[in-house]
């Protein structure tokens, strides 16, 4: 009785030993699956990711491409629609624009302007141009007009002396010490058709001291984060970098350019509806067209609006608190 007993046991044992083995096999191939599923999960993931980078660049791309169509329509459904000759000023203007080459749809209003006004030499100046060659863009490239475009930025320069040959490309940092002799020395000095400035900082300063050429029409950047009625820019300062800044401090209000323009023989007309760009006529040219407060013709920055309204401040309330200085134009 005993060494059957003995015998059972030992055959137990084996039993449970190759039970275990077995077991111990099938965790082994359920770890292995277990792996190979993860490792196809982070592989799937792997890709997916890569997919969904693939297809946000490709959304990007397409947006850039379309980015313009709404406004594009915009233009075309105003021509079929709106009988401009029919509306009053600054409106009759301001719904002949369209983008050609231009940020803010500013060519239609350009070419608007220079149609009633006429062009004599078809000659431009362009200060601060960028790498897009700024508001003479289309002057350059679709009508084929000689000018000056000035950047500060040399590398720039030189793509845009590739883009438009017929225009003289200057590198300088664009001051009222040297507004005069850049100008002059491009053989721009006198009457010009179409003048346009971006500075983004010394602008009113700029003007102010340009005297060496006559331009028919000019177009200049103003900060709408000043508001439309009070008139100020900040001082002068010949090394002025916005980039120093927050991005509200820089250049100069309407009010203080249109005071500005009056006292160099100009009205201003009207502005771009993005609130970027003003329009001013020589009172001599196209007397037609008449002259507009700058109450009427302001129009604010929706970036501004949208930041007047989420951070409960505005550019004299951050001025203050920085301690930055702004001159009031009288």
């Amino acid at each position: 009785m005993w060494r059957k007993g003995r015998d059972s046991h030992a055959v137990t044992t084996e039993d449970l030993a190759a039970k275990s083995v077995r077991i111990e096999k099938k965790l082994l191939d359920e770890a292995k699956q277990q792996r190979k599923l993860l490792t196809d999960i982070s592989d799937r993931l792997t890709r997916l990711e890569a997919g969904q980078a693939a297809m946000s660049e490709t959304v990007s791309k397409v947006f850039k491409r379309v980015v313009h169509l709404e406004p594009d329509l915009h233009a075309v459904m105003r021509a079929l629609r709106l009988d401009h000759t029919a509306l009053p000023y600054p409106q009759r203007l301001m719904s002949q624009r369209y983008r050609l080459q231009s940020q803010n749809e500013e060519d239609g209003i350009t070419l608007a302007l220079l149609e009633e006004a006429g062009a004599t030499n078809r000659r431009f100046v362009e200060i601060g141009s960028g790498l897009s060659g700024g508001n003479s863009a289309c002057l350059a490239s679709e009508l084929g007009w000689t000018g000056l475009m000035v950047d500060g930025d040399p590398g720039r320069m030189t793509q845009v002396r590739r883009r438009f040959p017929g225009v003289t490309a200057t590198a300088a940092w664009v001051t009222r010490e040297n507004i005069n002799e850049l100008i002059t020395d491009a053989g721009l000095s006198g009457e010009v058709d179409f003048f346009s400035l971006d500075l983004d900082g010394n602008d009113y300063w700029v003007w102010e001291a340009m005297t060496a050429c006559s331009p028919r029409v000019v177009v200049i950047e103003y900060n709408s984060a000043f508001g439309g009625d009070r008139a100020v820019t900040i001082p002068y300062d010949p090394k002025f970098n916005r980039r120093n800044y927050r991005f509200c401090y820089y250049g100069a209000s309407l009010a203080a350019l249109a005071k500005l323009s009056e006292k160099k023989g100009y009205r201003l007309v009207t502005c771009e509806p993005n609130g970027v760009n003003a329009y001013f006529l020589r009172d001599d040219v196209a007397p037609s067209i008449p002259a507009c407060a700058p109450e009427t013709a302001f129009r604010l920055q929706k970036r501004y609006d949208l930041w007047m309204k989420t951070k409960q401040e505005d550019v004299y309330s951050y001025v203050a608190h920085a301690k930055l200085p702004l001159v009031d134009i009288a």
